[in-house]
């Protein structure tokens, strides 16, 4: 009880902090094929599930916590944890080290623990409390899910494929496909590290297209981007559209001592997703959209029958509230259900006050609590053929500094699907009417 109540004594200390997350495709890696295939865990070695439990509560914080013991065959590896379904604000300490002070309860997040962390024992503690942006969450749907389901942390060699964006376009002469795949590679240790990264690539129908192992050297304490750009033949009837959700499989993994390691599998849909003349495109033709609001607050087998549903109601777009699960996409690329993707800025109120701090939008002194949501919403699930589009925040989030900030960085890093700020009127930052 007094350690506790000294760690919060001292956070209250912190004036500020800005949340040390990490900004990437949410994944995790298998040590086996099978199992990135089919998503079990069962056999994997550098994976544990994060199921913190009530330790006590203290000046209206409630402390959660986990001890973790960690091998020693995990002395040259990456620990991150990823924390979803938090329900609340919270703060995050390891060792009695203050990580992260996260406002945004509702978007997964995930962070770097390494720095932290000792040989043997560990404490990671979540201190639970009221949001310090409370308003930019009051029109936010809550998930009703068992607290933190979803959470886990994972292990990744110090030599690792950190992020990928991969795409399948039509060739320049518009007669075949390509694959356009881009793979960030971190290098942990102090010196210059060759490494080397495969890929395979299979078509909808199960069939191998591609494969090859490439070499990257990059130096100490570094990231390196290895660009591959392959042509994929012929392919016109698999480009993904909500008509022909056609998926390819792609296969990425590291290889050390002369053994595939770490690998991480996906899917990815041929094509492509732009916007003109007020319309959103898909592979060229401008979509229809049917669209309802949907959060995924079930379990996976609950939402795909959800989905299912509203897919047979001829509802062809969904626009959650704010982030989700990362199987929710996962169900919309197979699906073929498309998804205006929308961060977690959901204040109620001043939305039509354009007075600085007369809407939290244009409050200056939040704009770093909004790139923050904008760029965790966007990295996390870039890589997903559903998402059609981006909307900054909900109906009423207004508009202001924040939202012009926020818009810009979106453009910066995504330069094909519309980005939506609902909340404009007529306003340049928003790329459509919606």
């Amino acid at each position: 009880m007094r350690k506790v109540a000294i760690i919060i004594f001292a956070l209250a200390l912190v004036a500020q902090i800005s949340a040390q997350q990490v900004y990437r495709t949410e994944f995790t890696t298998f040590d086996l094929r099978e199992a990135a295939l089919k998503s079990d865990h069962s056999r994997t070695e550098h994976y544990l599930r994060f199921a913190p439990k009530v330790i006590e509560a203290v000046d209206k914080v409630e402390v959660v916590g986990q001890i973790v013991d960690m091998p020693t065959a995990w002395s040259d590896y990456n620990v991150y944890l990823h924390i979803q379904n938090s329900i609340k604000a919270y703060d995050l300490v390891v060792n009695e080290q203050l990580v992260a002070r996260v406002e945004d309860s509702y978007t997964p997040a995930d962070f770097l623990l390494s720095p932290y962390l000792r040989q043997g024992s560990n404490e990671i503690l979540l201190l639970l409390r009221r949001s310090n942006t409370i308003d930019l969450n009051s029109g936010a749907k809550s998930n009703l899910v068992e607290q933190f389901r979803g959470s886990y942390l994972f292990a990744q060699h110090r030599k690792h494929i950190f992020d990928y964006d991969a795409r399948i376009v039509p060739n320049a002469n518009g007669k075949g496909l390509a694959l356009e795949l881009d793979v960030l590679v971190r290098n942990d240790f102090n010196l210059e590290e060759s490494m080397q990264v495969g890929y395979d690539i299979y078509s909808p129908d199960n069939k191998l297209i591609d494969y090859a192992v490439r070499d990257i050297s990059v130096a100490g304490r570094s990231f390196e981007t290895l660009n591959i750009r392959t042509a994929l033949g012929e392919g016109g009837k698999y480009l993904w559209s909500s008509a022909n959700p056609k998926l390819y499989r792609l296969t990425l993994y590291i290889k050390r001592d002369g053994k595939p390691r770490e690998y991480i599998s996906f899917r990815v849909g041929a094509g492509t997703t732009t916007f003109a003349d007020g319309k959103i495109l898909r592979n060229g033709k401008p979509i229809a959209i049917n669209s309802a609001r949907y959060n995924a607050r079930t379990t996976y087998s609950e939402a795909l029958a959800e989905i299912k549903a509203l897919r047979t109601q001829g509802v062809n777009t969904l626009l959650p509230d704010n982030p989700q699960p990362e199987w929710f996409y996962d169900i919309c690329d197979g699906l073929g259900m498309y998804v205006i993707e929308r961060a977690n800025i959901n204040p109620t109120e001043g939305a039509d006050n354009r007075k600085i701090g007369g809407t939290p939008s244009n409050n200056p002194d939040l704009l770093g609590e909004y790139l923050t949501r904008v760029k965790a919403m966007y990295y996390r699930t870039r890589n997903h053929p559903c998402i059609i589009a981006y909307a900054l925040g909900g109906d009423k989030a207004g508009n202001g500094y924040n939202m012009y900030k926020a818009y810009q960085w979106l453009k910066s890093v995504e330069k094909q699907r519309a980005v939506i700020c609902t909340s404009a009127d007529g306003e340049w930052n928003s790329d459509l009417e919606f």
